[in-house]
């Protein structure tokens, strides 16, 4: 059975940066990896709308999600990091039926991820699958956006459909944006889908940089091995 993906995001508090660092790394982490939904990556959104903060966690099942959230452990918890963060949300995604050869594939500490998200247009559903298929796929791919993996929305708001694609840095991502392949498979797109969107977003010396400048010392503090699981690791 393929892994459920958890995803929740918000947006620190301003003025209570020490104390969110520290239940994010004594409380939220800890509770999380307990419950077993064990945060694998962290990313900040670095263009795109939508809260900041996003972490992912993998389960073996919704019912594997659900048994946690409902745990009183996690929604004490919840309800005290409603104090500090706002924006607050989260999704259940499943996998979309097509994947690639670099699904589930770990990002590396410099890699950037590339976000599409979009709804199927009514009676799109055969052209959409094609053109995933045959045209997507292998221009993403072609130009420097290889995708890993596509989702399925179960639970939560926002587009039903997300595509996660990696490039090697920004400037990737920025020469495969002003691709005029990739301009051509959006606007093909586009005649299938509708709330299309997009985000950037980065990890590792980038998102660690950012807990630095809002968390101090309490994050400098922490062993490079407790961060590992949120932001990857830290001394590549």
């Amino acid at each position: 059975m393929e892994a459920i993906k958890f995803v929740q995001t918000w947006n620190p508090v301003a003025g209570r940066k020490q104390e969110y660092a520290t239940f994010i790394i004594h409380e939220f982490q800890p509770l999380m990896k307990a419950l077993g939904l064990e945060v694998v990556s962290g990313w900040y959104t670095l263009v795109g709308g939508g809260p900041p903060i996003l972490v992912e966690s993998l389960a073996e099942s919704l019912d594997h999600v659900e048994n946690a959230l409902n745990d009183e452990r996690f929604l004490e918890m919840l309800d005290r990091f409603m104090n500090l963060v706002t924006h607050y949300a989260s999704r259940v995604l499943k996998p979309a039926g097509w994947t690639t050869m670099y699904h589930w594939r770990v990002p590396s500490p410099q890699e950037v991820k590339y976000v599409q998200a979009w709804d199927v247009l009514p009676g799109q559903q055969e052209a959409y699958k094609r053109f995933v298929r045959e045209v997507h796929l292998p221009q993403m791919e072609a130009i420097g956006l290889g995708v890993t993996a596509g989702w399925h929305l179960m639970v939560g708001s926002g587009p039903q459909v997300l595509s996660e694609a990696l490039a090697p840095n920004l400037s990737g991502v920025a020469k495969a944006l002003n691709d005029d392949r990739y301009l051509r498979v959006i606007m093909r797109l586009e005649e299938l889908v509708t709330l299309y969107e997009s985000r950037v977003l980065v990890r590792q010396r980038f998102f660690l940089n950012m807990l630095h400048n809002i968390h101090g010392r309490a994050i400098r503090a922490v062993a490079p091995d407790a961060m590992h699981s949120m932001v990857g690791p830290i001394d590549e």
